[in-house]
């Protein structure tokens, strides 16, 4: 696999929300189109694997839509003993079943086919409610974000490397983010290997393992980025494509 593959499969966390130095870089454009009515979420979560193993494309196993549903099932019914995490899983939830939110698309290349990134916005009223940033690195290795705001601050990230490994044995990861008044409160992942079309399923099962949040500024300044919509666009290129060495 490419440096910049392993770079970003390994989340853009490890990298400080970046790819990498590996290649040239210059301007490449960025193309916007606006969609209507949409309330769905990308699928559910996926992950980096060893150096050995090769990227996959995403488990077809559901539509995204079911895939969504089970995520929101599984991650707001029951009372967390926070109040501060019923409240943002609360606002969560009222964010997914919006069906009223008008969808924004921007998407942006990287020089010499060494990847691409795609942004949606999800707005109602002009203002930003989620925000979903698909990373694909060279050899369909990537990531995915989904961001959820509340009045234009970070409530909770959500983030999905894609599937990785041998169809037979194939990894997934997904990490949480929990924000409280600009700061993160609750980080959590959770890891699956199995075959490739029952391992959402298994993801689904698996309990979160509560981790450190020394990511969670890195991820929280990406949120950011994205909620600019067009005018990151030079920003996300100069972290998510591969710059030129110094």
């Amino acid at each position: 696999m490419s440096r910049l593959a392993m770079i970003f499969a390994g989340v853009l966390l490890a990298a400080g929300c970046g790819r990498g130095a590996t290649a040239p870089a210059s301007s490449s454009g960025a193309a916007a189109a606006t969609g209507g009515e949409h309330g769905a979420s990308p699928p559910a979560a996926s992950a980096p694997a060893a150096a050995s193993a090769t990227a996959q494309p995403a488990p077809q196993t559901a539509a995204p839509d079911a895939a969504a549903d089970a995520e929101h099932q599984s991650a707001a019914p029951e009372a967390s003993g926070d109040p501060r995490i019923d409240e943002i899983r609360k606002k969560y939830a009222e964010i997914q079943a919006d069906k009223g939110l008008r969808t924004s698309v921007l998407r942006m290349d990287c020089p010499s086919s060494e990847g691409s990134a795609e942004v949606q916005l999800y707005q109602k009223n002009g203002a930003v409610s989620k925000a979903v940033l698909k990373d694909i690195a060279a050899g369909d290795a990537g990531s995915t974000y989904q961001f959820y705001y509340d009045r234009g601050q970070l409530i909770f990230a959500l983030n999905d490397a894609f599937p990785f490994g041998e169809p037979a044995n194939t990894r997934l990861l997904q990490r949480r983010y929990y924000y409280y008044q600009g700061s993160p409160i609750l980080c959590t992942k959770k890891e699956v290997w199995g075959p490739a079309d029952e391992v959402e399923a298994l993801l689904r099962k698996e309990p979160d393992e509560r981790v450190d949040c020394s990511f969670a500024p890195k991820v929280q300044r990406l949120a950011s980025m994205v909620l600019r919509g067009a005018a990151a666009i030079d920003d996300l290129k100069k972290l998510l494509c591969p710059q030129p060495p110094h």
